[in-house]
């Protein structure tokens, strides 16, 4: 995954908050909206999944994700298109946890417009191949699941 070193600035509670709330009343769908209606989903979502993104919903299994934290700047770009990307919610989950949180975690304790510098992880629009290869291990191991269930019981015969 290939890390880009950007200066992140603490920003109050009011902004971040302001940035969320604009991001999930207006920028969330039309994000998607625009990915469906430039095909950027193509070979990623079948056709369902597709007409339901051209009305702004992705499938559960995905989400969209700020490369640059919405907490890290006071700028209106942060719910810029070109600051989001469609990514596999174990993708999303993994950075969060592995990538931001070990960078971030005194940032509380830190005054608002302490700058620092940060490593973010670069993505395409849509994370084809995160998401593919995602799906194809849940796939997997829905199949392996399936195979391991015990064969239905014989009339009058107990497990137990």
């Amino acid at each position: 995954m290939e890390l880009k070193e950007v200066i992140f600035t603490k920003v109050s509670r009011e902004i971040r908050k302001h940035h969320r709330r604009f991001f999930e009343r207006h920028v969330r769908k039309m994000f998607i909206k625009y990915l469906a209606y430039t095909n950027q989903f193509d070979g990623v979502l079948n056709e369902r999944e597709v007409e339901e993104a051209k009305l702004g919903h992705l499938p559960p299994d995905l989400d969209v994700h700020h490369i640059f934290p919405i907490s890290g700047s006071e700028s209106e770009d942060v719910n810029s298109f070109l600051n989001l990307t469609v990514l596999h919610k174990t993708t999303h989950v993994r950075i969060n946890r592995e990538i931001f949180a070990p960078q971030l975690k005194e940032i509380d304790q830190l005054p608002e417009g302490t700058r620092l510098p940060i490593q973010l992880p670069q993505f395409a629009p849509v994370d084809a191949e995160g998401i593919l290869a995602a799906r194809a291990k849940t796939s997997r191991h829905l199949k392996n699941a399936e195979g391991t269930r015990l064969p239905p019981l014989a009339a009058g015969y107990d497990r137990t």
